[in-house]
């Protein structure tokens, strides 16, 4: 027959996954923040409420238990006798339950711990009949994790390979903690039921935790009631979970946590800081919305690193000295996302200025921009001419850059005709340019009369040549070339001018490039088309020459024909005084005749003057002395140009 004896068994809901003391189990929303540079965020986190151990708060936390069995556990194998207290077990560290310090404990056999030592080895008991916590049915000082009747031992229920219950102690002062496990223990009358669960005690804080993975209800026994909870040594003084306190509740499988937070009136937390490279960089605000929980919050935190490892340090004072602090630490992971620059180019145009708008994304704050070093507070450049830019924008230490290219629509025409001609040397003309430009430029210029005129004259040296005309626009700058290839020009010489008698004919002598030849007027010439024509004109007349070459080049020169009816007309007198008045015999102008020969007889028939090639230069003298004043008589003998001979005789008169 089963013996009845009081119990006090503390089921505590919470989730532990961290290997530190529950302090530092920081609930905080988010360890890695992701920051555009110069943004500034809210730290924030939650933190246990820790006050002094008179009174608990119960709370439900994520299920991460510790391991359940371990190499390092103790086995407390006295407690596989059903319904037994083992022996006293020393903490390893003073632990703090409801005002109390303990040095040791007691682990049932029934997953419950008793800090009254004078339990030691016996029974525990297993009766829960409804009587709720706190109640002096249940052990003193006790915590139940949950305290149900199990059977860990095997005379109604083979101990199966896996069937433990141990504890250890993990850590280091003064964040030590004390874990005992029950797993996988069957029940007392549902033996196929088996149940782990587990209660860890926390140095300096007084936290409890408990984690329940397997915890069948078994209707059959105890009318399957539990006791998920604590009391402390008076057994006047209790906190139960909801809906847990000595009633039917479990089931395989639960994977819950439960966490039991001192909350006695005086609150044992000291403060909360924000560390940055071992330094501190703020100090929270805090506030408790939510029992046992303490909510801090760190504002407006900056940075402009690539990374920042925030520390957050909380400290309370101990539950077992608190004039003495013990402080727990977490990290968040602040990353900069370096501001992207976006730059949107406006085209420029030839008589307006273009523009660049730098978007930014990634940034926060206000951002100086600058233009190739010029700083500016917009973002938007205007006015820009076409060409390449550098773009920086900067918010303290961060900043984005970007290099772009305003590109230029050019709107400028230019279109010179015609844009290939064929011309002869020495020729000129003038192109035919269509354009919206401002200002023109012709080269080469040494053949153009105004290079900066729109159409120009353009005279044309021996030589091909590319004229190029050059325009612009404001900015824009075109260009156009017309390909002048140039022939080789006509020369052309009429000959010199000559004098015939009437009825007389010569011919002309001109000389010309090779091509066809026309002369004006044809009137008086045997052939208007050919190079050397017969000339015999009524009267004087100018012919003019136009030689055309096969390339086409023109040329033109004049010849006059004059007919002179007194070609040779000797003077009948001459005073060849010296004073430069008819001081010369004068024959002839000359231009009819190709050569005279004259003769000059006194009157007796003597030859005082005799010239083959008279040139109108006899001044009356013979020998070098002049001859007396008289008459003297003259025979002429010449040939026309024409090629016939005259023969003329007559007299002079010398007179001084």
């Amino acid at each position: 027959m089963r013996r009845k004896i009081l119990l006090l068994f503390l089921l505590f809901p919470f989730f532990h996954s961290w290997s530190q003391n529950p302090a530092s189990v920081f609930q905080i929303p988010n360890r890695n923040l992701n920051l555009a540079c110069g943004a500034c965020v809210n730290i924030t986190a939650r933190v246990p409420h820790l006050k002094q151990t008179t009174d608990y708060v119960i709370t439900t936390i994520p299920y991460q238990p510790f391991a359940y069995t371990s190499t390092t556990g103790v086995e407390v194998t006295e407690t596989y006798d059903d319904d037994t207290w083992s022996n006293k077990i020393r903490i390893g560290f003073p632990f703090c339950f409801y005002g109390i310090t303990y040095p040791t404990l007691l682990m049932g056999s029934n997953s419950n711990i008793s800090f009254d030592s004078s339990l030691a080895g016996d029974g525990s008991g297993y009766v829960i009949e409804g009587e709720t916590i706190p109640s002096a049915d249940y052990a003193r000082a006790s915590i139940f994790g949950p305290y149900h009747d199990i059977d860990p031992s095997s005379s109604n229920n083979p101990a199966p390979s896996n069937r433990r219950i141990e504890y250890r102690v993990e850590g280091t002062a003064p964040k030590r903690r004390f874990i005992a496990s029950y797993n996988d223990v069957g029940y007392y009358d549902c033996f196929s039921s088996k149940a782990t669960h587990q209660m860890v005690l926390y140095e300096a804080t007084g936290v409890i935790e408990v984690y329940i993975k397997d915890k069948p209800t078994c209707p059959d026994w105890n009318d399957g009631h539990a006791i998920l909870g604590v009391q402390d040594q008076t057994r006047t003084k209790g906190v139960a979970a909801p809906g847990k306190n000595a009633t039917a509740w479990g089931t395989t499988g639960m994977n819950e946590a439960y966490r039991f937070t001192p909350s006695g009136a005086a609150p044992r937390f000291r403060n909360a800081v924000l560390l940055l490279d071992g330094n501190i960089i703020a100090t929270a605000d805090s506030a408790s919305a939510t029992a046992g929980l303490l909510d801090l919050n760190f504002p407006s935190v900056c940075t402009t690193r690539d990374s920042a490892a925030y520390v957050l340090r909380v400290t309370y004072g101990l539950c077992n000295d608190p004039s003495q602090d013990v402080s727990f630490f977490d990290t968040v992971y602040v990353k900069t996302t370096r501001p992207v620059i976006d730059l949107v180019t406006q085209n420029a145009t030839c008589t307006s200025g273009g523009s660049i708008t730098a978007n930014l994304t990634n940034a926060a704050g206000t951002y100086q921009y600058s233009l190739n070093g010029t700083a500016q507070a917009g973002n938007v450049f205007n006015n820009l001419p076409a060409g390449s830019y550098s773009v920086t924008a900067q918010n303290g230490g961060c900043f984005a850059f970007g290099q772009v290219t305003v590109p230029l629509t050019n709107t400028l025409v230019v279109n010179a005709l015609p844009s290939d001609t064929s011309i002869c040397a020495g020729a000129s003309f003038t192109p035919r340019v269509t354009s919206n430009a401002t200002a023109y430029s012709w080269t080469p210029t040494g053949n153009i009369a105004s290079p900066s005129q729109m159409q120009p004259v353009i005279t044309t040296s021996s030589e091909s040549t590319n004229y190029i005309v050059t325009v612009s626009q404001g900015q824009c700058v075109s260009r156009d070339t017309i390909r002048a290839t140039v022939f080789p020009g006509a020369t052309v010489n009429a000959g010199p001018d000559i004098a015939i008698l009437p009825g007389d004919q010569v011919q002309l002598l001109a000389q010309a490039a090779a091509g066809t030849y026309l002369w004006t007027p044809a009137t008086g010439l045997n052939n208007a088309t050919a190079l050397n024509p017969v000339a015999s004109p009524a009267q004087t007349t100018t012919y003019t020459l136009q030689v055309t070459t096969a390339s086409g080049c023109v040329s033109t020169d004049q010849v006059v024909v004059s007919v002179q009816p007194g070609c040779v007309q000797p003077m009948e007198a001459f005073t060849p005084n010296g004073d430069g008045v008819n001081d010369l015999w004068l024959v002839t102008n000359g231009s009819c005749i190709r050569s005279a020969r004259a003769e000059v007889f006194n009157r007796y028939g003597n030859k005082v003057f005799e010239s083959q090639n008279y040139n109108n230069d006899w001044n009356g003298t013979y020998k070098g002395k002049p001859l007396p004043d008289g008459t003297y008589y003259f025979v002429i003998t010449y040939q026309l140009v024409s090629g016939r001979p005259v023969y003329l005789k007559g007299n002079v008169t010398i007179l001084r």
